[in-house]
C-alpha cells in the first residue's frame, strides 16, 4: 500500500474515483482561543497492489496539541483489483465541520491501514497578533 495524497484542504470530493482537492493548508490563524473552524476536509488517495485486494480497515484520528483524541473515523471497505493495471486506487474524503480548537499548537491527523500507522499530518493553530489602531 502506498499513499499518494494525504492532505488537509478547504474542500475535497471523490467523483467516481477522481479526487479533487482544493486549497491545501497546514496552518490556521486565529485572533483568539478557543476558536471554531467552520469546515475543512482530510483527503487520502492510496494505491493497493492487486495481490493485496480484499477487505481492509481504514482509520483517521485527530489529536489535540496535548495528545487528546478529538475525532476518530473508522471504516471497513473492499478494495477490488483493477484488471487494467497491477493496482487499485482508493480515495477517502472526511469532512470536519465546526471543529472547536481550545489550544494553540500542533493538531495531528493520522492515517491507519489495517490497524497500522501509515502517515500523519500537522495542523498548526497560530494566534494572530492584536493589531493596534494607528493614528493618522
Amino acid at each position: 500500500m502506498e499513499i499518494e495524497i494525504f492532505s488537509l484542504s478547504d474542500y475535497a470530493v471523490d467523483n467516481n474515483g477522481k479526487l479533487s482537492v482544493i486549497g491545501t493548508f497546514d496552518t490556521i490563524f486565529t485572533h483568539q482561543v478557543p476558536t471554531i473552524h467552520p469546515s475543512f476536509y482530510v483527503a487520502v488517495k492510496f494505491r493497493v497492489a492487486n495481490s493485496e485486494a480484499g477487505q481492509h480497515e481504514f482509520q483517521i484520528r485527530g489529536l489535540t496539541p496535548d495528545g487528546k483524541e478529538i475525532a476518530t473515523i473508522k471504516a471497513i471497505g473492499e478494495v477490488r483489483p483493477n484488471a487494467n493495471t497491477g493496482y487499485s486506487s482508493t480515495n477517502i474524503v472526511v469532512p470536519f465541520y465546526n471543529m472547536k480548537m481550545d489550544k494553540l499548537g500542533k493538531y495531528c491527523f493520522e492515517f491507519y491501514y489495517d490497524g497500522e500507522f501509515r502517515s500523519g499530518l500537522s495542523l498548526h493553530l497560530v494566534q494572530l497578533p492584536i493589531e493596534l489602531n494607528k493614528a493618522a
